[in-house]
C-alpha cells in the first residue's frame, strides 16, 4: 500500500461519509481489510482529488472486502445489517443502506477467490465474477482521508489499478457492463489533466515527444506502462488479450462501441476513442517487452 494520504475532507456529503464510516468499525472490528471500487472510486479519483467532473455522479457506494471464506463474508455483512446499517437485496452482493438512500455493491476478493482469482455467487453459484486486479489494486492503494473530525482514512486504488478493473469488469460481464466501458474511456481522456503531466515532463520526454507533446496520447501510453508495472503477470495478459481483441479493426470492436455508447455518433469520436486504447495497448507491450527482451 502506498503512504501517501490525500485529503478530500469536507467533499463528500456527510450522509455518505456516515455510511463509509460506519462499514470501516465494522470491517476494522472484524480485521478485515476493504477498499472503494467501482464508479464511486472513479468519482474519489478524478472528481474529488483532481476536480475533473466525472460524466456521471455515482450516488452509491462500491467496496471490495479482502476475506477467506464465505462464511467470513457473511460474518462481515451480518453484522452490518445487525447495527442498522445495511440491508441486504435480492441480489448476494448487493445492499441498501439504512440511513440514507444508496446503494452499497460489496465484492469479497483474496483467499476467497483460490487460484482461479473468481468468485461464484451463492447460494446457486450461478453468477462468476473474475476478480483479476483486486488484490494488486489493494496493495498498490492510496490511503484517502474523507474526514479529518473524527478522522476517516479509507483505501482507494491508483489510475492504472482502476483501469485495470474496469476492463476486467467489462469483459467479464459482456454485454451488461457497458458503463464501464464508458468509465475507461474517460479515464484514457483524462488522465492527461491529472498530475501525471509533472511526471511525463519531468521522466519521460522522450515519450512526450514521440507523441509530438500530446498530453492525452503521451500519458495514456504510460497509463498502459503503468498498468503493466502493476499487474501480476495473469492479469496483465489476460488486459493485454482482451485490449488485442477489442482493438483488431477485423472484428467486431465491441468495447468500441460500448465506450461510445450515448456520444454523438461522429466518425471522429469513434476514431480517437480507438485511437486511445491503442496507445494504451502500445504502452502496456512496451513495458512488457522491457520484462521479456
Amino acid at each position: 500500500m502506498n503512504s501517501i494520504s490525500i485529503d478530500i475532507s469536507g467533499r463528500i456529503d456527510p450522509e455518505r461519509i456516515a455510511v463509509l464510516r460506519g462499514i470501516k468499525d465494522v470491517a476494522d472490528e472484524l480485521g478485515i481489510r476493504f477498499f472503494v471500487v467501482g464508479a464511486f472510486a472513479r468519482d474519489v479519483i478524478f472528481e474529488h482529488i483532481h476536480r475533473i467532473p466525472a460524466p456521471r455522479i455515482t450516488e452509491d457506494i462500491d467496496i471490495g472486502v479482502e476475506v477467506a471464506s464465505w462464511e467470513e463474508f457473511h460474518r462481515l455483512t451480518g453484522t452490518m445489517s445487525e447495527r442498522d446499517l445495511l440491508d441486504p437485496t435480492t441480489l448476494p452482493y448487493r445492499f441498501s443502506a439504512r440511513r440514507f438512500p444508496a446503494v452499497v455493491d460489496i465484492v469479497p476478493y483474496g483467499v476467497i477467490s483460490g487460484q482461479t482469482k473468481s468468485i461464484s455467487w451463492p447460494p446457486d453459484h450461478q453468477r462468476v465474477m473474475s476478480l483479476l486486479g483486486f488484490e494488486e489494486a489493494c496493495q498498490s492503494a492510496l490511503r484517502v482521508q474523507f474526514s479529518t473530525e473524527p478522522p476517516l482514512g479509507i483505501l482507494v486504488p491508483s489510475v492504472p489499478a482502476l483501469a485495470i478493473m474496469k476492463i476486467i469488469s467489462w469483459n467479464d460481464a459482456y454485454p451488461s457492463r457497458d458503463r464501464d466501458a464508458s468509465d475507461l474511456l474517460f479515464i484514457l481522456e483524462s488522465y492527461g489533466s491529472t498530475d501525471v503531466l509533472s511526471k511525463l515532463y519531468e521522466f519521460h520526454i522522450p515519450l512526450l515527444t514521440e507523441e509530438e507533446f500530446d498530453p492525452r496520447f503521451a500519458s495514456v501510453r504510460l497509463l498502459g506502462r503503468e498498468i503493466a508495472l502493476l499487474g501480476r503477470v495473469e492479469t496483465v495478459r489476460t488486459i493485454e488479450e482482451i485490449l488485442e481483441r477489442e482493438t483488431d479493426e477485423d472484428r467486431s470492436l465491441r468495447m468500441l462501441a460500448d465506450m461510445v455508447r450515448g456520444v454523438s455518433f461522429r466518425s471522429d469520436n469513434i476514431q480517437a476513442a480507438l485511437q486511445l486504447l491503442k496507445k494504451l495497448l502500445q504502452g502496456i507491450k512496451e513495458e512488457r517487452s522491457r520484462d521479456c527482451p
